[in-house]
C-alpha cells in the first residue's frame, strides 16, 4: 500500500480511537507545557492491528539507503515498545538510552552496544530534546546518529532542532496535518478548540472554516 494510504488510514484511526485527543481544559505536556491537543499512542497501541499498521509506516520511513543499523529507544513511554516491535520485524538490535542513570541494577544510561548508524525511534515529539539527548549520549559511545523517525510533532520546530545537530527525521504527520486531514470529521466544538489553539500558539495553520 502506498505511504500517502497508510498515512490517512493512520490518521482517521488517531480520532476513531480518540487516540488523537482535543480537550477544552488543558493537559500538561511531558516537556512542562499545556496545550488542548494531546497524542495517547497508548490508547491506539493497545490493538494490535494498530501496532501492526504503524510498524508499516515506520519501516516505509526508514532510509532506504540503510542496510546495516541499529534501532535507537530512547527515553519516552512509548518508544521501547516500536523499538522492540520494529526490532522482531526487521530481525535488529536496539540501543536503549534513558535520560538518566538508572538508580538500580547496573545503573547505566545506556543498554546495548552500540556501533555504527543507530535510528533513532520515537512516537511524538514537541521539542526534540529527548531526542537530540540521546543522541549526543550515543555519539559519545562511538555511534553515528543522522535519522530519527516518529509518527507526529507538534510543528516543525522540533524538527529544525534536529536538523540543525545534522539528524534528518522521516515523519508521519504534524498536528496541522492531523487537524487538516480530520477537518470534516470534526465536531463544530473540537474544531473551535483547534483554532483557540493555533491562535494561543500563534500557529499559521492554514484550516478551512
Amino acid at each position: 500500500m502506498a505511504l500517502d494510504k497508510l498515512k490517512q488510514i493512520y490518521i482517521t484511526t488517531l480520532y476513531r480511537e480518540k487516540a488523537f485527543i482535543i480537550k477544552k481544559e488543558y493537559i500538561k505536556l511531558h516537556h512542562g507545557g499545556e496545550s488542548h491537543l494531546y497524542m495517547n499512542h497508548s490508547i491506539f497501541l493497545s490493538s494490535y492491528k494498530n501496532f501492526s499498521l504503524l510498524s508499516q509506516i515506520y519501516i516505509e520511513l526508514l532510509p532506504k539507503s540503510l542496510k546495516t543499523y541499529q534501532l535507537g529507544s530512547v527515553d519516552s513511554v512509548m518508544s521501547p515498545i516500536i523499538s522492540g516491535f520494529l526490532a522482531s520485524i526487521l530481525k535488529k538490535d536496539v540501543v536503549i538510552t534513558k535520560e538518566k542513570k538508572m538508580e538500580h541494577g547496573i545503573e547505566n544510561k545506556i543498554y546495548g552496544n552500540p556501533s555504527g548508524e543507530v535510528v533513532l525511534i520515537d512516537d511524538v515529539t514537541t521539542s526534540g530534546t529527548i531526542l537530540i539527548n540521546a543522541a549526543q549520549a550515543l555519539k559519545e559511545k562511538g555511534a553515528s546518529v543522522n535519522y530519527a523517525i516518529l509518527a507526529a510533532c507538534r510543528d516543525l520546530t522540533a524538527i529544525e532542532r534536529l536538523k540543525a545537530v545534522g539528524i534528518k527525521t522521516n515523519f508521519i504527520a504534524t498536528y496541522e496535518e492531523i487537524a487538516k486531514t480530520l477537518w470534516n470529521k470534526l465536531t463544530q466544538e473540537e474544531k473551535a478548540i483547534i483554532k483557540k489553539e493555533v491562535q494561543e500558539r500563534g500557529y499559521n495553520w492554514k484550516l478551512s472554516n
